[in-house]
C-alpha cells in the first residue's frame, strides 16, 4: 500500500535526472498538517484529487491553499456537471494504490488521466506526500514541468474564484 508508488515516483525522477529531497515525517492526512510538519508554505504544496463521473476518472492538481472547482473540471473533461464527484476513501485506494492524504500528482498504479492548475508554477518549489502520508518530496516545481510535460496532462484553471 503506497510503497508501490513511493518506488515508482522515485524512479520516475531518476531516470530523468531530476533533483528532489525526499523527506520522512510523522503521518499527516491534511495539506495543512503536510505543510506545517514540512516547514514549507501551504501555496507549495500539490493537492491532487481524484474525480469520477462513475465510469470515468481524473486526478486533479492544484496548489494546496486553494480549493477546486469541480464544474470547471467537468467542463474540461466533457464530463457532465451533475455526474462528477470527489471519489470516495475506497476508490482512492483502489484507483491510486494510496490513502487520501497521501495520492501523489502522479505515478499512480493505475493510468488516470492527469490535470494541473496553472497556479502551481507560480511556486519556485513544490512539496507533496509520493504514496505514503509518512512519505513527501521536495523538487523544483520547474523540475516538476518536466514530468507533468512527459505525461501530457492538461493544463487550465481548475481552482474555485473566491
Amino acid at each position: 500500500m503506497g510503497k508501490e508508488e513511493v518506488e515508482r515516483i522515485k524512479k520516475e525522477f531518476s531516470s530523468l535526472n531530476l533533483h528532489p529531497t525526499y523527506l520522512k515525517h510523522e503521518e499527516v492526512i491534511t495539506s495543512k498538517d503536510a505543510a506545517k510538519t514540512r516547514g514549507f508554505e501551504l501555496k507549495q504544496g500539490i493537492k491532487a484529487i481524484l474525480f469520477t463521473n462513475g465510469s470515468n476518472w481524473a486526478i486533479t492538481n492544484i496548489p494546496a491553499d486553494k480549493k477546486v472547482d469541480e464544474k470547471k473540471v467537468a467542463d474540461i473533461l466533457s464530463w457532465s456537471k451533475s455526474k462528477i464527484r470527489m471519489a470516495k476513501p475506497e476508490e482512492v485506494f483502489e484507483k491510486t494504490g494510496c490513502e487520501i492524504g497521501a495520492v501523489p500528482p502522479f505515478g499512480h498504479k493505475e493510468k488516470i488521466k492527469i490535470l494541473v492548475d496553472n497556479e502551481i508554477y507560480n511556486n519556485e518549489i513544490s512539496t507533496f506526500n509520493i504514496g505514503l502520508r509518512t512519505d513527501s518530496v521536495k523538487i523544483p516545481t520547474k523540475e516538476m514541468k518536466i514530468i507533468f510535460n512527459k505525461l501530457s496532462i492538461i493544463e487550465g484553471d481548475f481552482i474555485k474564484s473566491n
